[in-house]
């Protein structure tokens, strides 16, 4: 279990400091090139497409929470840290720490693109990063 915390440590460490790259250029390419929303589609769809995405967002990572890292983690804690469902928390935990910041990245990118406001691409990366703040794998018990 130890070397487990370790790479889901690691992982999220990862993550953080992609969401800090990330929110860098956002910021850089906001100041020095900055762009107006796609003319391709309407302006009454642009702002509800992006709470649309919003709204998708937080429901998406309390799935993700509660079925990809939650759930094996009870269950690993239940049956007395069985092997295969050792295997399968940690395959789960990775993919947790994988898509919190992607998915928020590609999230954030679609918002400031569809708005011209780089508000929402930042918006998408504080809720990956308070995600990945909550959850932390040192905190995982071990028998």
């Amino acid at each position: 279990m130890r070397e487990i915390k370790t790479s889901l440590y690691k992982r999220r460490k990862i993550g953080l400091i992609v969401l800090f790259v990330i929110a860098l250029l956002g910021y850089i390419v906001n100041r020095y090139y900055p762009f107006s929303p796609p003319s391709y589609i309407k302006p009454e769809w642009r702002m509800p497409m992006v709470y649309f995405l919003i709204a998708y967002k937080v429901i998406e990572l309390g799935i993700f929470y509660l079925l990809f890292y939650r759930k094996h983690y009870l269950k690993l804690l239940e049956a007395q840290f069985h092997t295969h469902l050792l295997e399968k928390f940690e395959k789960n935990a990775k993919r947790f720490f994988f898509l919190v910041p992607q998915g928020s990245i590609v999230f954030g990118i679609l918002s400031y693109k569809l708005s011209g406001e780089i508000g929402y691409l930042w918006l998408f990366l504080t809720i990956a990063l308070s995600t990945l703040l909550l959850v932390n794998p040192n905190k995982l018990e071990e028998r």
